[in-house]
Protein backbone atom coordinates (compact mmCIF):
# COMPACT_ATOMS: atom_id res chain seq x y z
CA UNK A 1 0.00 0.00 0.00
CA UNK A 2 1.72 3.54 -0.64
CA UNK A 3 0.62 6.48 1.40
CA UNK A 4 1.28 10.15 -0.26
CA UNK A 5 1.23 13.02 1.88
CA UNK A 6 0.49 16.55 0.85
CA UNK A 7 1.24 19.41 2.82
CA UNK A 8 0.84 22.79 2.39
CA UNK A 9 3.14 25.26 4.00
CA UNK A 10 3.16 29.69 3.15
CA UNK A 11 5.96 30.19 0.89
CA UNK A 12 6.42 33.64 2.13
CA UNK A 13 8.51 33.95 4.80
CA UNK A 14 10.36 30.69 3.70
CA UNK A 15 11.95 32.68 0.53
CA UNK A 16 15.36 34.36 3.10
CA UNK A 17 15.37 30.56 4.95
CA UNK A 18 15.91 28.85 1.83
CA UNK A 19 18.70 31.66 0.87
CA UNK A 20 20.13 30.79 3.86
CA UNK A 21 20.01 27.18 4.14
CA UNK A 22 21.14 26.78 0.78
CA UNK A 23 24.76 28.77 2.18
CA UNK A 24 24.82 25.69 4.80
CA UNK A 25 27.46 23.01 3.90
CA UNK A 26 25.84 19.81 2.52
CA UNK A 27 27.10 17.82 5.52
CA UNK A 28 25.46 20.27 8.31
CA UNK A 29 22.16 19.97 5.42
CA UNK A 30 22.17 15.86 5.61
CA UNK A 31 22.66 16.03 9.18
CA UNK A 32 20.09 18.49 10.60
CA UNK A 33 17.52 16.52 7.99
CA UNK A 34 18.24 13.09 9.28
CA UNK A 35 17.74 14.10 13.13
CA UNK A 36 14.57 16.08 12.19
CA UNK A 37 13.57 13.12 10.67
CA UNK A 38 14.32 11.33 13.28
CA UNK A 39 12.76 12.70 16.05
CA UNK A 40 9.30 13.77 14.19
CA UNK A 41 8.83 10.20 13.36
CA UNK A 42 9.22 8.96 16.70
CA UNK A 43 6.72 12.11 17.79
CA UNK A 44 4.68 10.31 14.72
CA UNK A 45 5.21 7.20 16.36
CA UNK A 46 3.89 8.31 19.25
CA UNK A 47 0.56 9.63 17.95
CA UNK A 48 0.02 6.73 16.45
CA UNK A 49 0.00 4.24 19.00
CA UNK A 50 -2.10 7.04 21.22
CA UNK A 51 -4.41 7.26 18.65
CA UNK A 52 -4.66 3.52 17.74
CA UNK A 53 -5.09 2.64 21.63
CA UNK A 54 -7.96 4.52 22.10
CA UNK A 55 -9.79 2.67 18.52
CA UNK A 56 -8.88 -0.55 19.81
CA UNK A 57 -9.35 -0.17 23.38
CA UNK A 58 -6.16 -1.52 24.45
CA UNK A 59 -3.16 0.51 26.40
CA UNK A 60 -0.16 2.65 24.60
CA UNK A 61 2.38 0.06 25.81
CA UNK A 62 1.10 -3.00 24.32
CA UNK A 63 0.52 -0.78 21.09
CA UNK A 64 4.26 0.64 21.31
CA UNK A 65 5.75 -2.87 21.90
CA UNK A 66 4.04 -4.11 18.15
CA UNK A 67 5.28 -0.72 16.53
CA UNK A 68 8.73 0.34 15.24
CA UNK A 69 10.47 2.91 13.43
CA UNK A 70 12.91 2.15 10.38
CA UNK A 71 14.97 4.92 8.66
CA UNK A 72 16.99 5.33 5.47
CA UNK A 73 20.04 6.48 6.70
CA UNK A 74 21.39 7.00 2.90
CA UNK A 75 17.87 8.69 2.33
CA UNK A 76 15.25 11.26 3.18
CA UNK A 77 12.51 8.50 4.26
CA UNK A 78 11.60 6.59 7.09
CA UNK A 79 8.58 3.92 7.91
CA UNK A 80 6.32 2.99 11.01
CA UNK A 81 5.48 -0.33 10.65
CA UNK A 82 3.04 -1.27 13.13
CA UNK A 83 3.03 -5.50 13.19
CA UNK A 84 0.29 -7.62 14.48
CA UNK A 85 -2.02 -10.35 14.90
CA UNK A 86 -5.08 -10.72 16.59
CA UNK A 87 -4.21 -10.53 20.05
CA UNK A 88 -5.32 -13.28 22.35
CA UNK A 89 -7.94 -12.79 24.90
CA UNK A 90 -6.32 -14.68 27.36
CA UNK A 91 -3.40 -12.27 27.08
CA UNK A 92 -5.61 -9.80 27.91
CA UNK A 93 -6.18 -10.67 31.27
CA UNK A 94 -8.85 -13.05 30.61
CA UNK A 95 -10.95 -14.89 34.37
CA UNK A 96 -12.86 -17.92 34.61
CA UNK A 97 -16.17 -16.59 36.10
CA UNK A 98 -19.37 -19.07 37.05
CA UNK A 99 -20.78 -18.13 33.44
CA UNK A 100 -18.21 -17.98 31.64
CA UNK A 101 -14.93 -15.59 31.10
CA UNK A 102 -14.80 -12.07 31.83
CA UNK A 103 -11.72 -9.96 30.26
CA UNK A 104 -10.22 -6.57 31.04
CA UNK A 105 -11.57 -3.81 29.32
CA UNK A 106 -13.23 -6.34 27.05
CA UNK A 107 -16.58 -8.08 29.49
CA UNK A 108 -18.04 -11.20 29.30
CA UNK A 109 -18.33 -13.98 27.13
CA UNK A 110 -20.81 -16.64 28.13
CA UNK A 111 -19.71 -20.27 27.89
CA UNK A 112 -16.19 -19.33 27.53
CA UNK A 113 -13.58 -20.75 29.48
CA UNK A 114 -9.82 -20.62 30.12
CA UNK A 115 -7.98 -23.88 29.28
CA UNK A 116 -4.05 -24.74 28.67
CA UNK A 117 -3.29 -27.14 26.24
CA UNK A 118 -0.06 -29.90 26.09
CA UNK A 119 2.13 -27.15 24.69
CA UNK A 120 2.02 -25.47 27.03
CA UNK A 121 -0.47 -22.63 25.14
CA UNK A 122 -2.99 -21.22 26.83
CA UNK A 123 -5.88 -19.43 26.18
CA UNK A 124 -10.18 -18.64 26.62
CA UNK A 125 -12.06 -21.13 23.84
CA UNK A 126 -15.61 -21.53 23.27
CA UNK A 127 -17.28 -24.64 22.09
CA UNK A 128 -18.97 -25.12 18.60
CA UNK A 129 -22.12 -26.05 19.57
CA UNK A 130 -23.37 -28.74 22.17
CA UNK A 131 -20.27 -31.77 21.78
CA UNK A 132 -17.30 -31.19 23.80
CA UNK A 133 -15.42 -30.83 20.65
CA UNK A 134 -14.91 -28.90 18.38
CA UNK A 135 -14.06 -26.09 20.45
CA UNK A 136 -12.38 -22.60 19.12
CA UNK A 137 -9.88 -19.89 20.26
CA UNK A 138 -11.74 -16.68 21.01
CA UNK A 139 -9.37 -13.30 19.95
CA UNK A 140 -9.62 -9.72 20.68
CA UNK A 141 -8.56 -6.82 18.74
CA UNK A 142 -5.70 -6.60 16.25
CA UNK A 143 -4.18 -2.70 15.93
CA UNK A 144 -2.74 -3.43 12.53
CA UNK A 145 -5.83 -4.37 10.97
CA UNK A 146 -7.59 -1.26 12.47
CA UNK A 147 -4.83 1.14 10.50
CA UNK A 148 -5.21 -1.05 7.30
CA UNK A 149 -9.17 -0.63 7.45
CA UNK A 150 -9.09 3.15 8.84
CA UNK A 151 -5.96 4.75 6.83
CA UNK A 152 -7.57 8.32 6.48
CA UNK A 153 -7.56 8.43 10.51
CA UNK A 154 -4.28 7.93 11.04
CA UNK A 155 -2.81 9.26 7.44
CA UNK A 156 -4.63 12.86 9.24
CA UNK A 157 -2.29 12.15 12.03
CA UNK A 158 0.76 11.77 10.03
CA UNK A 159 0.02 14.61 8.04
CA UNK A 160 -0.69 16.94 11.68
CA UNK A 161 2.79 15.90 12.54
CA UNK A 162 4.80 16.49 10.06
CA UNK A 163 3.06 20.06 8.87
CA UNK A 164 3.46 20.75 12.50
CA UNK A 165 6.84 19.52 13.84
CA UNK A 166 9.58 18.78 10.74
CA UNK A 167 10.27 22.43 9.44
CA UNK A 168 11.19 23.91 12.88
CA UNK A 169 12.60 20.97 14.55
CA UNK A 170 14.77 20.58 11.59
CA UNK A 171 15.57 24.39 11.85
CA UNK A 172 16.99 23.40 15.72
CA UNK A 173 18.94 20.96 14.45
CA UNK A 174 20.70 23.26 12.00
CA UNK A 175 21.15 25.83 14.78
CA UNK A 176 22.43 23.01 17.19
CA UNK A 177 25.14 21.74 14.11
CA UNK A 178 26.59 25.25 13.40
CA UNK A 179 29.65 26.28 15.41
CA UNK A 180 28.80 29.00 17.92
Amino acid sequence: MVVTIELHADASDFEQLARGIARLPEQIKVKAASRAMRRVMQMARTRIVKRSAERVDLTQSRIRALTTVAMNAGGNSADIVMRSNWIALYKLGATQIATGVRVRMRGSYRSAFIAGMGSGHEGVFKRQGKARLPIHELFGPNPAHDITNHPEVFLQVLAEVIEDRLLPRYLHEVENLLPR
